[in-house]
């Protein structure tokens, strides 16, 4: 009940001061003729009073509630043109046509209209009337119908450039409305990006660490469980196994200010993409004594974020290999065309189950890596059967 009688302010405050302008211009016509004819419009002032005061709320219920103000506007005026003063109070008919331009549609600012108008004209036909007892010539009868058609046709344009004045001031309004919501959009929308990019940025560097450091900290791992089970027996044995592990931390150290140099920028790695993959499984081979065997053909040097890709997925198929697998020999195998470059690492494992085992971070690191490229990844393994990755980068837009 109470959604049924909700109000709204005047939009334009200058259209409000207009209105009451024509209100006091009209009381104040209906108190010198009340001063000629020594008698108090009361009845006048309090409709032009009551007027006044719509005009602060508009309702913006529905639209019963609309046509029940508009209607009341239009009966207030009526009846005070059977008071008198019919020559004065039709011209306030321009108040509700502004007014009903807030509260309807086109359609039904132009039924008010043509209501308007045609009361309008029904007051002067009154008014013209009064006159007739009068006896006047026909002369000065034309020249007061003449007068009252100007005066109707005068008031008809009005109700048109004052219904079109408006509707370019609301449609102007809307659209500045629009254009704020617009700009409020888009500074939404920026937020998010910013946000969206900074989880990506965190993503890219959890990767990094996880790809570059991991690796080095799993066969790090590796080097000293060796060494404590041959320091009881023979420490001599042990040594090259610490000596390893001393290496392999110095490189988790180099690992971590590269990932922490991530933060600043990613740079290109500077050794070809050949090397980096030779460096990398002669120290996997010297860590696990795993046989590898590696075919590697490119013809032509890779873009650098598909041979970082391709280093990544290579180091982490290796570290899942040596920390899960148990295998006795892996092949990795590499090829490049005209239009892709395919990856394949298989190993001869114990295997996994890959439904059970794809949430780890490691391998959703790799599908997150190809997928940035609009690559594919494929994982085959069973239980004992071992593991085939492969990976599938387009070269074309990258």
């Amino acid at each position: 009940m109470i959604a049924l009688f909700k109000t709204q302010p005047q939009p334009f405050r200058f259209l409000l001061y207009t209105e009451w302008l024509m209100l006091a211009s009209c009381g104040a016509m209906a108190a010198i003729e009340a001063w000629q004819r020594q008698s108090l419009p009361i009845q006048h002032i309090l409709i032009l009073v009551s007027l006044g005061v719509m005009g602060w709320l508009l309702p913006s219920g529905k639209t019963p509630i609309r046509y029940l103000y508009t209607a009341i506007e239009i009966g207030l005026i009526f009846y005070g043109t059977t008071l008198g003063y019919l020559h004065i109070l039709p011209t306030l008919y321009l108040i509700v046509m502004i007014r009903s331009c807030f509260l309807f549609d086109p359609p039904g600012r132009w039924i008010v209209a043509g209501l308007s108008l045609m009361l309008f004209l029904v007051h002067q036909v009154q008014y013209i009337n009064t006159l007739t007892p009068l006896m006047l010539p026909n002369v000065e009868q034309q020249r007061i119908w003449m007068h009252q058609v100007a005066e109707v046709l005068m008031f008809g344009l009005g109700l048109f450039f004052v219904g079109q004045l408006v509707n370019v001031l609301l449609t102007e309004r809307r659209t500045q409305e629009q254009l704020a919501l617009a700009h409020e959009q888009l500074r939404q929308y920026a937020i998010q990006v910013e946000d969206l990019a900074a989880v990506q940025e965190r993503n890219r560097i959890a990767r990094e660490i996880h790809d570059s450091l991991g690796h080095a900290l799993t066969t790090l791992n590796v080097q000293l469980q060796t060494a404590v089970k041959l320091w009881q027996r023979n420490p001599s044995e042990a040594k090259p196994f610490l000596e390893q592990a001393q290496r392999l931390g110095t490189v988790a150290m180099k690992e971590v200010r590269q990932s922490v140099h991530t933060l600043r920028a990613d740079a290109d790695r500077e050794e070809p993409l050949e090397h980096a993959i030779a460096a990398l499984i002669q120290e996997f081979c010297q860590s696990t004594g795993v046989t590898v065997n590696t075919e590697i053909d490119l013809p032509a040097i890779l873009p650098a974020q598909v041979s970082k890709t391709i280093y990544r997925v290579i180091q982490e198929s290796l570290t899942n290999i040596c920390k899960h697998a148990e295998a006795t020999a892996v092949q990795v195998r590499l090829q490049q065309t005209a239009e892709k470059v395919r990856l394949i690492i298989a190993d001869n494992g114990r295997g996994f189950r890959f439904q059970t085992h794809r949430s780890g971070f490691g391998l959703h690191g790799m599908h997150e890596r190809v997928a940035m490229l609009n690559g594919t990844l494929r994982i085959d393994t069973e239980p004992g059967s071992g593991c085939r990755i492969s990976v599938e980068l387009p070269l074309e837009g990258v």
